[in-house]
Parts: structure tokens; C-alpha cells; sequence
């Protein structure tokens, strides 16, 4: 089997540089790299060139999932990998693909991002352990599509007709919405927990919280729209959102409102302390394995990143459901405007009539 693999990027020419490399040290040898330039201030065409690669430029920034679909149209290859311009593949990541699509078992595939970072950052090795923690949870036949390190038979990507290339870059969904349509299609869709990508991106405090509020409130504006609140509540589970994360940002929010009404009233430190054991209960297993791949004072320092993260995560839910229900009112009145629905109805309330 030929694979294509198809790389978006935007002025992020050193981490190319990076992932190219790994690439490059492939075991296996049928493959091609498409790398699809959205508009990038920085040329990256001469980069890609040097590594014996293509390179497809967009004029216009677009957006990563466009950029995708772009290099897919491009592509020659029996399986497309699409990856992420700060991943870095292993020797053998292209040949595992290929093992797989060979036993026909499945019509996707997705990998993970491995335990290895390349920064120090506590806060960046948080969001590391957490997602990988999260993936490892996840079950072996998954409902979502892992865009930054996942594959699919090239004629079934163009069956479902690609990605949705409205998804803006950051706020999270597309990946959602595609591993959607792949089971709404009864394509079975594998979450390999050994096919690890090191993942470069590093994260500042603020910025993992920018984040993770602009994922939470997309992913349930989708849900919302796709009408799959349903289907959340019934699985208990939304990707690698689990019970306990929906759970810690409720008691994440008692804790915060008991603790500022405890300077009042002493009253409110017992449902604070109480609070901080649920909180500790529910995540016993994520701090447990915190602390299994850290020290105890990478530990001290997670949980309160970790409440802190559950607050603004519940914020992003909040604001995305209120921009949901703004979003179907203002529909709502438009459709009623347009069809004649309030003028048809007005005379059937006032004759016993259709109005004609």
C-alpha cells in the first residue's frame, strides 16, 4: 500500500523542520509527504523541497481542515496519514499503519500522543500525562478521529467527502464530527495505544487555559448541534472526556463557591474541606499516575492546575451552550420571518382558519 501523508502548516517552520526528520527516518519506504502551506508568512517550500518532499501553497488562510482536505485532493496514496506539523513519528509509525490496513480490520486509525515531551514545563508535561492518561482509558474501538496522528483508507475519506473545512483551528470538534460520520457510515475506527507521536507543542499556563476553554465550548456546541447530547449521556462519555472530568468540574465549582463564602461564614469550611475530598476522590486514579511519572511536588503542583483547569473547561461548556441556545433563537426568528409562519398562524388563531 502507498501512504500519503499530509501535513498542514502555518509559519512554524523550525517544528516542520522537526517533524520532516522524523518522517524521513521511516522504515517504510511507499510513502509520500504532502505538506500544505495556509498562507504562511514564512515560505517553508524550499524546507520541504530540501527533504525530497512536495509542498501545496494556499493563498488565502483557510484553516487547517481545508489545508487537509487540500492535500488529500492532492495525494496519491491508498492510505492518507494525516499529522500534525509539531508531531514526530518513530521508524516504525508508518509500517504499524500499514499492518493494520493490510488485515482489513479497519477503515481508520488513530494514534496517541506518547509519555515523551520535549520541555521541562510543568505545565506542559500536565497537559501531556493528562491527555495520555485519558487515551489510555479510552476503549480499542473508538467513536472520534485523531486528527493530529491518525489514518484512513483513501476511498473512504472521499466517500464521507472529507473533512468539514468550516471547524476553526483551536476550537476543537472536526475530529468529533468526522469519527461521527465514519461510524454514522459503519466504518470501524481503531485508537492504537501503541502508536505514540511525540508531541512538541509546548504550553504556558494561560495558554493551556485559552485551550481548553475554546475545546470545551466547541466540542459541546457540536454536541448540541449534531444532537448528541443523547448519546453523551448514555456512553457517560464524550471522546476522552469521562464521567469523572464532567464530575470534577461540577465539585470544581461547589469548591470554589464554598471556599470564597468561607472568609463569611465559617460554616462553609466543612463543605470546603468535603468538596476538596470528593474533588481528590474522583481524580484518585489521574493524581495517582501523576505521581507515578512525576514527584510528589510535580503532584502538589498538578492538582490545583488541575482545578483550576476543570473551572474554565465547565466556563467554556457554559458559554457554549448559551451560544448555542442564541444561536437557535436567532434561526428560530429568521425561519418564522421567512415562511409566513407568524402571518398563517395569526388567522388561524383569529378566524379557526389557514389564512390563504
Amino acid at each position: 500500500m502507498f501512504i500519503s501523508v499530509i501535513i498542514p502548516v502555518k509559519d512554524r517552520r523550525e517544528t516542520l523542520r522537526r517533524c520532516l526528520a522524523s518522517i524521513k527516518q521511516s522504515e517504510y519506504p511507499e510513502y509520500e509527504v504532502i505538506v500544505v502551506d495556509d498562507c504562511s508568512l514564512q515560505d517553508c517550500s524550499d524546507l520541504v523541497v530540501e527533504f525530497g518532499f512536495r509542498t501545496v501553497r494556499i493563498n488565502q488562510h483557510q484553516g487547517a481542515w481545508y489545508a487537509r482536505n487540500k492535500g488529500a485532493e492532492q495525494s496519491k496514496g491508498d492510505i492518507l496519514v494525516f499529522l500534525d506539523c509539531d508531531m514526530l513519528i518513530q521508524p516504525d509509525t508508518l509500517f504499524r499503519i500499514h499492518q493494520h490496513f493490510s488485515q482489513n480490520l479497519y477503515e481508520a486509525i488513530s494514534g496517541v500522543c506518547g509519555l515523551k515531551t520535549e520541555t521541562e514545563s510543568a505545565v506542559t508535561r500536565y497537559k501531556n500525562l493528562w491527555m495520555y492518561h485519558s487515551y489510555m482509558q479510552s476503549p480499542r474501538d473508538s467513536d472520534w478521529f485523531i486528527y493530529g496522528m491518525g489514518a484512513v483508507k483513501r476511498e473512504v475519506f472521499f466517500e464521507l467527502k472529507g473533512f468539514d473545512a468550516g471547524f476553526l483551528t483551536g476550537r476543537g470538534g472536526g475530529d468529533l464530527e468526522f469519527g461521527g460520520r465514519l461510524k454514522a457510515a459503519g466504518k470501524k475506527i481503531l485508537l492504537d495505544k501503541e502508536l505514540e507521536v511525540t508531541h512538541l507543542q509546548p504550553y504556558t499556563f494561560w495558554g493551556l487555559l485559552r485551550n481548553d476553554f475554546k475545546r470545551s465550548r466547541g466540542w459541546f456546541q457540536l454536541a448540541a448541534q449534531k444532537k448528541m447530547i443523547p448519546r453523551v449521556v448514555k456512553k457517560l462519555r464524550i471522546a476522552n472526556i469521562y464521567p469523572a472530568f464532567l464530575f470534577s468540574i461540577f465539585i470544581s465549582v461547589i469548591l470554589l463557591v464554598s471556599l470564597a463564602l468561607s472568609f463569611f461564614n465559617k460554616h462553609f469550611i466543612v463543605l470546603t474541606g468535603l468538596s476538596a475530598l470528593a474533588y481528590s476522590i474522583v481524580n484518585y486514579t489521574l493524581f495517582r499516575f501523576f505521581r507515578e511519572q512525576g514527584s510528589t511536588f510535580f503532584l502538589l503542583m498538578a492538582i490545583p492546575l488541575s482545578w483550576v483547569d476543570h473551572l474554565i473547561s465547565g466556563l467554556g461548556i457554559l458559554i457554549g451552550g448559551v451560544s448555542y441556545l442564541g444561536l437557535s433563537a436567532i434561526k428560530l426568528v429568521l425561519k418564522i420571518g421567512s415562511d409566513g409562519y407568524l402571518r398563517k398562524h395569526y388567522h388561524r388563531l383569529i378566524n379557526g382558519r389557514t389564512y390563504k
